[in-house]
């Protein structure tokens, strides 16, 4: 069989969301391609609605579908650009436009409740008063009898549930991406009465569930509004009490179905869909359950439902009942290429702490990618195909540490890099590569390093930490902590996980690759998006600068409409291709 090639990748269909009815037997999921085409803004999208046997009954295609939802009588309901749609079980389609911008939408009954941002000014040529005309994501009421009603109109609302009378929301008093780590959990009443009833003080919130008096949710030191895995917090009858706390694992998502509640466990890269209250196994995993930034799930407490891949199966939809696994054949096209082996491996730090990884060879003589997840709130996992395995149909071995920070040993070990990010953690990765050397699994001196983020970081720091790479690949990360804070929409972010004022200097300087003394020996090639509102540009037109005049070997590639990361379909064949050449150009 041929190696993975990044062609391969960009037919991989994308299973973003799974979801079945209280019946079990309607089953629909939002899949979307894994790129944009040329200068287009939105992903091509589809919901494949299922038949119990999970062979495709329809398919619906559209752009910028944002949600799908099923209501206990089997109509589907999604959302887009132009509005709300509902279809299905017999019903005449309905679709409901809207000006604004739906972000989620959920029945409430026969009734639908949406929240939607609409914009005040007009178009980016209009002056306006930085952070005081940015719109509310606010919360509306569809009544296919009696139309649309606002709800909400002076909070903002990142995601809610309900449960056909109860309505709890993740809130903030301000809508500026960084105000995500500033939130709270909130109560919603239809007369528009909001009433704040969890502060999670300096962590973050989400995957919101909502069943009578008993509303779950996850907390945690989350690094992307995505990147939603922590403990989960019962809120019950007014008491709030962390129900995992101490736990060796991390938990991803939350349902509730009848008195049961379930959750999505992860330990070192093995899911478990759990029953909380008997503590029993409904079905576990060795890979990645999808969505990568937020695993979940969907049940009615018999047939559970979700999207998985390992290292020998291609990510595809998976039917549980009653031990039963049954699985769809969206991706059955990929099935047949090579399937790549990988290993869990754990070490010890330089303190004695424990690290887990997975690594990912044909040989001990092949070159090593180091491939650093970004976050730090994610982890690296062993996929069927993803963005890694390219590199492995490339020749190379790879590496994939995830250094405390990481999720999947619970929250102590999610926490731990907090106020010391590039330290410690950094310190975790050259202990890995040592590790692998001292067991004979890396037999070569061709050791690179990569990742994107705060993987990006982590790839400029190496460069300035240590000569034991060949080359860096470094893409859209941070060269200089200051700068980032005051210019980048997530500046209350690195506030939490540096744990100190950046006004203060001395920490935000002490991490920061741009501002260490080292004479760099490492061949460095950095990649950004223009339109990066995380990680603007200019933290590698500083990175370049530095190095360029310092006569060091440094070349950036700029990538047009691209924000924080790369999706545009030529976009990311040139991104292999210039890592794959560059790492090659220095043996």
């Amino acid at each position: 069989m041929e190696g993975h090639r990044i062609e391969d990748l960009l037919r991989l269909k994308n299973i973003e969301n799974v979801i079945t009815d209280s019946t079990g037997k309607h089953i629909a999921a939002l899949v979307g391609s894994t790129y944009r085409d040329y200068k287009k803004k939105e992903f091509k999208k589809y919901i494949y609605i299922l038949k119990e046997d999970l062979s495709t009954e329809r398919v619906i295609q559209g752009t910028g579908i944002t949600c799908i939802d099923i209501s206990d009588t089997g109509r589907l309901l999604y959302a887009d650009g132009y509005g709300i749609h509902i279809t299905g079980n017999g019903y005449s389609d309905l679709n409901i436009k809207f000006e604004g911008g739906i972000q989620q939408a959920k029945w409430m009954g026969d009734k639908i409740l949406f929240t939607a941002t609409i914009k005040k000014h007009s178009s980016p040529e209009d002056a306006y008063f930085f952070e005081e005309n940015d719109p509310l994501n606010e919360m509306y009421l569809l009544d296919l009898s009696n139309g649309i009603k606002k709800i909400t109109g002076d909070i903002h609302i990142w995601e809610f549930d309900n449960d056909g009378e109860n309505i709890y929301a993740v809130t903030s008093s301000k809508p500026m991406e960084s105000c995500w780590y500033s939130s709270s959990i909130s109560k919603i009443y239809l007369d528009g009465k909001v009433e704040k009833v969890y502060d999670p003080d300096f962590r973050e919130l989400g995957k919101i569930k909502v069943h009578g008096d008993r509303v779950a949710f996850l907390e945690s030191l989350m690094s992307d509004r995505g990147v939603i895995s922590g403990d989960i917090i019962l809120l019950e009858n007014g008491t709030a009490k962390n129900i995992t706390e101490g736990a060796g694992t991390t938990y991803s998502h939350i349902e509730f179905s009848g008195d049961s509640m379930y959750a999505l466990e992860n330990h070192m890269g093995t899911f478990t869909i759990r029953n909380m209250e008997s503590r029993k196994a409904i079905w576990e995993g060795s890979g990645i359950v999808y969505p990568v930034f937020s695993p979940a799930f969907s049940t009615n407490g018999n047939v559970f439902v979700f999207s998985y891949s390992n290292e020998k199966e291609i990510a595809e939809i998976v039917r549980v009942e009653s031990g039963k696994v049954s699985r769809s054949g969206i991706n059955s096209e990929l099935q047949n290429l090579k399937a790549y082996p990988s290993e869990l491996v754990e070490w010890k730090s330089s303190d004695g702490k424990d690290i887990y990884g997975f690594f990912r060879s044909e040989g001990s003589e092949k070159p090593v990618i180091v491939y650093i997840h970004g976050g730090p709130t994610s982890f690296s996992y062993p996929a069927f195909i993803d963005r890694t395995t390219i590199y492995l149909g490339a020749g190379f071995s790879v590496f994939l540490p995830n250094y405390r920070g990481s999720i999947g040993m619970g929250r102590q070990y999610a926490e731990s890099n907090r106020g010391d990010m590039g330290g410690m953690d950094f310190e975790d990765v050259i202990t890995g590569i040592n590790y692998l050397k001292q067991q004979g699994k890396i037999k070569t001196d061709r050791i690179y390093i990569t990742g994107g983020s705060y993987g990006g970081y982590m790839s400029a720091l190496a460069i300035m930490k240590s000569d034991i790479f060949k080359a860096s690949v470094s893409l859209y990360g941070i060269s200089d902590w200051i700068s980032f804070h005051g210019v980048s929409n997530l500046y209350n972010w690195d506030r939490v996980h540096m744990n100190d004022d950046p006004y203060n200097f001395k920490k935000y300087d002490g991490f920061s690759a741009i501002r260490m003394d080292h004479d760099v020996k490492t061949p460095v090639l950095l990649m950004h998006g223009v339109e990066d509102p995380y990680v603007p540009i200019g933290q590698y037109y500083e990175f370049y600068r530095f190095l360029k005049e310092h006569g060091k070997s440094v070349r950036l590639l700029v990538y047009p409409r691209e924000g924080h990361g790369f999706t545009e379909k030529d976009h990311m064949i040139t991104q292999y291709k210039e890592t794959i050449d560059f790492f090659n150009r220095y043996k």
